[in-house]
């Protein structure tokens, strides 16, 4: 079961509250799929901006709670009952109001991070057992310039535990299927805050697609991310602001491709991309800026990883290799993970438990992939060098990912 863009991609919703000091974020809340709508009775996410609703949602895990009590607390929230019913925060059960979805308190976050840290260590050390193998193919990414252990991070870490790992357990009954709502097909997660810190847990994946060239990002939760699209749009040349999210999407892919065959100098960039050399200059100047490509001796080359149909190789190597391990893994370990953290909040509200496992995944692969750059695998997003911090950007073929 292969993953197709931009669905089942674990994307984050970072939402701020409009809360005032005293009333600061009380939840941190994501989605992993896809959604195209903003309405809180369709995404809970953006019924969760609220604080009223996280106030409920927190006090819900505790113990269920009465509908006056769920009407009082969201009274104000401009968020109903019936919003919380029809977005799947909330289920009715014997007279009272129960959490529908899985939700991690501070407790619960302790619990699991007993156990990942027996259970993610076991599965960073399945790879590992195999990175000879691992490494005879990323010795064939041969882009100047650009890390191999940022290929490893991306590729392994991305697209294998993250992507293929979330389609391979669904697949083989492990998770749940992502339920088609109104506004998509994505589950939804919350955990709160003043937990468990999410630096350096490498879970985190956000992706576009502008038809062949896709866009992507995957790092931890902890650092902010910079958007080159965003800061074009916002503040390029005005031809360039004019231009929709397609075309500039596909000017950028077109340099990324171009410089993944060897250094070009600007002329020859402009000519690739059929623009003005004041545009070619502003995109590029941008992507030296969001330090995707550098700049030596009037030639330009790329500090991030470039796959193109060239790399099929690699890209399909490491992800076979990955889903070997996965599976393999989730055969011995799924069920005793699963007696590990059964005093979880979600458990205690019923939750199906593989519908909670979508979270559980990205904290078991998020911390196993810690561990793999620990181990000198995958390039550290926070070592002296890193540029940006926190995450790592990659540009790639969109088939690429749908050939598995």
């Amino acid at each position: 079961m292969s993953c197709t863009l931009p669905c089942l991609l674990a994307i984050y919703l970072a939402l701020p509250t409009l809360a005032q000091d005293s009333d600061r974020e009380l939840l941190n809340f994501s989605i992993t799929g896809s959604s195209n709508t903003e309405s809180p009775a369709e995404n809970a996410t953006y019924a969760m901006v609220h604080h009223e609703v996280q106030r409920l949602l927190l006090d819900i895990a505790q113990a269920p709670r009465s509908r006056q009590y769920v009407e009082k607390v969201l009274s104000g929230s401009a968020i109903s009952l019936s919003d919380m019913i029809s977005n799947g925060s909330l289920r009715f059960e014997n007279g009272l109001y129960w959490l529908n979805f899985s939700l991690l308190t501070r407790s619960d976050q302790e619990i699991i991070h007993q156990a990942t840290s027996q259970y993610s260590q076991s599965l960073a050390d399945a790879i590992l057992k195999r990175r000879s193998e691992l490494e005879r193919l990323l010795s064939t990414y041969n882009v100047p310039d650009v890390d191999r252990k940022e290929v490893a991070f991306i590729i392994l870490g991305c697209f294998s535990l993250d992507w293929d790992g979330l389609d391979l357990s669904t697949a083989h009954g492990y998770r749940a299927v992502p339920p088609k709502r109104k506004g998509g097909e994505f589950f939804f997660m919350a955990e709160e805050t003043g937990g468990l810190s999410l630096k350096q847990i490498y879970w985190g994946s956000g992706s576009s697609q502008y038809g062949k060239y896709s866009f992507a990002s995957f790092g931890d939760h902890f650092s902010p991310r910079q958007s080159v699209m965003y800061e074009l749009h916002t503040s390029g040349l005005p031809e360039i602001r004019r231009m929709t999210s397609e075309e500039l999407g596909g000017i950028i892919g077109a340099f990324m491709f171009a410089l993944h065959e060897g250094p070009q100098s600007a002329p020859a960039l402009t000519k690739a991309s059929n623009q003005t050399a004041a545009i070619s200059n502003c995109i590029l100047d941008e992507l030296i800026a969001a330090h995707w490509i550098a700049k030596l001796n009037d030639k330009f080359y790329p500090r991030i990883p470039v796959l193109t149909i060239r790399d099929r190789q690699i890209v399909s190597g490491l992800r076979k290799l990955g889903s070997e391990v996965i599976l393999a893994w989730l055969q011995e370990n799924y069920v005793p993970f699963q007696e590990a953290v059964k005093e979880i909040t979600p458990v205690r509200n019923r939750v199906p438990y593989q519908q909670t496992f979508d979270q559980l995944w990205h904290y078991l692969f998020g911390i196993a992939n810690q561990k793999l750059v620990e181990a000198g695998l995958f390039a550290d997003p926070y070592s002296p060098e890193a540029a940006p911090t926190g995450y790592v950007p990659v540009v790639f073929e969109s088939r690429l990912t749908e050939e598995q």
